[in-house]
């Protein structure tokens, strides 16, 4: 299937996809799918300070700022790709070497020129990326791609264009303490959305005391998500959660994202959650609201 308007002068091929919904009871009416399409992996045909294997879908990023993606050209009229029917871009991504690296995932516009980037933490060589495209923008998409801050390797196992997923009323999870035991999660499908909900306030900067100067907090952890069966934390799978912005907000995942931790059966064999924020820097306030999980809207 090749869509109107994407990449019509290159030779990005694209797939079309449609997520599966699970099964339901029977009484309850089923919802059309969001819609989805998968980028083929097989033809990125954007690729500077690295080499990128086209069969086995793996990249070594040279040194610091290389990147890989899909380019769809610089004509307005001709050749950006029209992303208008869809609402996100998600990038899977595994086998990543060194851990440590910095991964970002990126969206130029050509109408603007602007670049949408997010970040995501690495968990056992492993991430999500996500970018929500600009509504003004989408309709004219110039390339999408994945940069790292330091030389690495890594497999793109999966990237896709996705349709914002309706979801049902929140309900929210039993935790005490930031734990969570892993019977709260029963009967939701992996497509549910979790929110860990949280607030900070204070300001975005630290006193480097090697400078001596003030500098922004930049991607610092000030909390994480993890699995509550080993809290030594040393083998333990989970996610930080990174500093953004001020004020109250959430760091969301599906559920099926976050299933690995939860199933995780470590040394004390609790299976659950346990997740956890402080302050640092010049944070002066940062605490826990709740937990919530939604599931996909029927």
């Amino acid at each position: 299937m090749r869509m109107k308007g994407i990449a019509m002068n290159t030779s990005v091929k694209i797939v079309a996809l449609f997520a599966v919904v699970a099964a339901v009871a029977c009484s309850t009416p089923k919802a059309n799918p969001p819609k989805q399409i998968e980028l083929n992996l097989d033809e990125v045909n954007l690729v500077w300070r690295g080499e990128y294997d086209s069969k086995n879908h793996r990249m070594h990023y040279f040194e610091e700022w290389s990147g890989c993606g899909w380019w769809f050209g610089d004509d307005i009229l001709k050749s950006s790709g029209d992303l208008s029917e869809f609402d996100q871009v998600v990038v899977e991504v595994n086998n990543i070497t060194p851990d440590t690296a910095e991964l970002y995932l990126n969206i130029r516009y050509t109408t603007t020129n602007i670049i949408t980037s997010e970040t995501a933490p690495i968990v056992n060589g492993r991430t999500t990326l996500r970018v929500n495209l600009d509504p003004k923008g989408k309709s004219h998409i110039h390339e999408i791609f994945v940069m790292s801050k330091s030389s690495c390797d890594l497999t793109i196992k999966k990237a896709l264009l996705k349709e914002t997923t309706k979801y049902g009323a929140a309900r929210e999870l039993k935790a005490k303490d930031g734990y969570i035991k892993a019977s709260e999660f029963n009967g939701y499908s992996d497509d549910a959305l979790v929110s860990f909900n949280y607030y900070v306030a204070g300001e975005m900067t630290y006193m480097n005391a090697d400078s001596g100067h003030i500098e922004p907090m930049n991607n610092w952890g000030i909390g994480y998500v993890r699995s509550s069966a080993d809290l030594t934390g040393n083998d333990c799978p989970g996610q930080h959660i990174i500093l953004k912005k001020l004020g109250e907000q959430s760091y969301q995942c599906a559920l099926g994202d976050i299933r690995y931790m939860i199933d995780y059966n470590g040394r004390t064999g609790m299976r659950g959650l346990h997740w956890k924020v402080w302050p640092g820097g010049n944070l002066t306030d940062v605490h826990i609201i709740n937990a919530t999980i939604s599931e996909v809207a029927h």
